[in-house]
């Protein structure tokens, strides 16, 4: 299958994350308005034949970390004071909370990636930063990305008012800056970068997610070719980039869990039937694991509306090969 990156160059902020299900649901609903229902449905059953794989949005030339079997336990070294020591794990907790790698070190640790290899690099990186950080000037600097929470309050449809007690919530938006505002996705199939391209422009144009009206989830999208290094690789193990459901042909697999709660768009958005989907439990990126079969792994998910049947969620997992030490 063809491999694809896609630059987005967020014009506005995101108010429902950049999720691989949800992104694929907007192209569903793009796909309808550019051709016709009768299109939409004829691409859906060709895709059970031939898969559309596609990743979350991550950060410009950055993916997920691996999830990968825990290391050896650190122990002091020779010579190493207990402050050092000290200061060392300190250091480890907080890398191993590093939610994204760089597609470099990526590719230059995959033939044999291990926790202990990982980890290594990524104190190598923080040790970089910090001395480009002593390296320049103090000024104060504000951050590229920025989570903006908005207090709401809920509405009594019978009087137009809102209740006294117990109706207000809080909804996140995501702010973006500078470098911060470029994001990459992949996709794998046999779409074709035209067809892509202009489904991506359809729903830039439209915008993504909740209060696309009011201008959130506005973007540019380029598709080109990925860079033939990230899929043109043997290992052992399979690097997920996708919110996907796990599946029979996924060997002794790393993941964590998210809880997707799941909402219909476009024309099921609003009206007499409820627009909240099953909840789905997903792995998310950053997964890893042995394949069993040449894939696809996960699944195209149906039945996951109480009244739409052919509703759909794509939890398939587009993957990258690596080397487990």
């Amino acid at each position: 299958m063809s491999a694809y990156r896609i630059r987005l160059r967020l014009r506005g902020p995101l108010a429902t994350p950049l999720h691989s299900g949800t992104l694929f649901g907007h192209l569903c609903w793009a796909k309808r308005l550019r051709e016709s229902d009768a299109a939409l449905t004829a691409w859906l059953a060709a895709l059970l034949e031939s898969p559309l794989l596609l990743s979350d949005a991550l950060p410009r030339d950055h993916l997920p970390r691996p999830l990968l079997q825990p290391g050896d336990r650190p122990e002091q070294a020779a010579g190493e004071s207990r402050q050092a020591f000290l200061h060392r794990l300190q250091l480890d907790k907080k890398l191993r909370k590093t939610a994204f790698v760089s597609v470099t070190d990526f590719v230059e640790l995959r033939a044999g990636l291990s926790e202990t290899s990982l980890q290594a690099r990524l104190r190598q990186r923080a040790a970089e930063r910090e001395r480009a950080e002593r390296a320049r000037p103090r000024q104060r600097s504000r951050p590229l990305s920025l989570t903006v929470r908005q207090a709401h309050n809920t509405i009594d449809r019978l009087t137009g008012t809102t209740p006294e007690v117990g109706g207000l919530y809080f909804v996140d938006e995501e702010w973006r800056r500078d470098a911060a505002t470029e994001m990459d996705v992949y996709a794998q199939g046999e779409i074709g970068d035209e067809g892509l391209q202009a489904l991506l422009d359809t729903v830039g144009e439209f915008g993504f997610g909740r209060d696309a009206n009011l201008g959130r989830g506005r973007f540019a999208a380029t598709v080109e070719p990925a860079d033939p290094r990230l899929f043109a690789h043997d290992g052992n193990r399979l690097l997920s980039l996708s919110h996907g459901v796990l599946t029979d042909n996924m060997a002794a697999p790393f993941y964590k869990l998210h809880t997707h709660y799941g909402k219909l768009g476009g024309l099921y958005a609003g009206g007499e039937r409820s627009p909240f989907k099953h909840p789905l439990l997903l792995a998310r990126p950053g997964a890893t694991f042995s394949p069993a079969d040449a894939g696809p792994f996960g699944a195209l998910l149906a039945g996951v509306h109480p009244h739409h049947p052919e509703i759909c969620q794509n939890a398939w997992h587009l993957c990258l090969p690596f080397a487990a030490a």
